[in-house]
């Protein structure tokens, strides 16, 4: 009989990072005894590498990551098993199969495409949306860096990084909501959605948190030869996709937005906002047998 073994997936924003500092500071005793079971806690988010990367050596995390909501899975050259990983989203996405690529990224990463459609083609039926229909949006790619500071609160560095995107663009959205129903709409029929996060909305292709769960856990399940049981941790509507595909969804109370509609059995609501609930939540987890 195949042993049981955990894998984590968690959100940044408004999860394991508080929604107006991002501060974590209070759940360091969970990612401390995840790293001491080592058990890997995969970090799923709509930020972009360039962000990650450096927040993954402050947290002392070694395992692979998500991000821009599930377009992109990266990984330390080496540290993966780059043939079993293509086979696992094959297996997961069909229709990736005439796309799955391994990619080199920056000093010493590798990544995972779950796009179909390119960022620059994604920008460009965007401003040609933009231009005829007159809507009133600003998308990352317009912004300066300053910009992207006043409506995240980030630094300039980390600004600058929120920047360098890969697969997707986020719209800091001020139009009518019939607007936004429309362009949604219309997106859908090029290939693309319309993900709502908590500060902004995201248009990208048809990848999501959920398929990049499924890609890793069916990886990770091949790699060792046992059973997975998956936990995941998030807050905003762009993480439906992530906790319905696991077997132990959390949404982590927000201060700020509503709980997201998870349709699972055992989805669970924590009582602290951001990290706090999110370590008692883990914690509690790994108590499990």
């Amino acid at each position: 009989m195949l042993s049981l073994k955990k894998l984590l997936f968690t959100d940044l924003d408004g999860s394991l990072l508080n929604h107006h500092d991002y501060d974590y500071s209070s759940a360091m005793p969970a990612m401390q005894r995840l790293n001491s079971e080592q058990i890997p806690w995969i970090l799923t988010t709509s930020k972009t590498a360039a962000e990650v990367v450096e927040l993954k050596a402050e947290l002392n995390n070694p395992y692979p990551f998500i991000v821009e909501n599930g377009a992109g899975i990266f990984w330390s050259k080496e540290s993966l098993d780059c043939d079993l990983l293509l086979k696992s989203l094959v297996s997961n996405n069909a229709s990736m199969s005439a796309h799955a690529n391994i990619e080199n990224w920056g000093d010493g990463f590798q990544y995972l495409s779950l796009n179909l459609v390119s960022l620059p083609q994604i920008l460009q039926l965007a401003r040609d949306y933009k231009t005829q229909h007159g809507i009133d949006y600003l998308g990352f790619s317009e912004m300066d860096a300053q910009q992207v500071m006043g409506c995240t609160g980030l630094s300039f560095e980390n600004a600058l990084k929120a920047k360098q995107r890969n697969f997707s663009e986020p719209l800091l959205w001020k139009d009518s909501e019939q607007a936004s129903i429309e362009f949604k709409r219309a997106m859908s029929r090029q290939g693309l959605q319309v993900l709502k996060g908590g500060r902004f909305v995201h248009l990208m292709g048809l990848s999501n948190k959920g398929l990049a769960l499924k890609v890793l856990e069916d990886y990770y399940q091949q790699a060792w030869q046992s059973k997975i049981e998956t936990m995941a941790l998030g807050d905003g509507d762009n993480d439906i996709s992530l906790l319905e595909a696991s077997d132990n969804p959390v949404i982590i109370s927000s201060p700020v937005n509503p709980a997201p509609l998870v349709k699972h059995n055992k989805v669970f609501v924590t009582q602290e906002n951001g990290p706090k609930g999110w370590n008692q939540a883990v914690l509690d987890w790994l108590e499990l047998d």
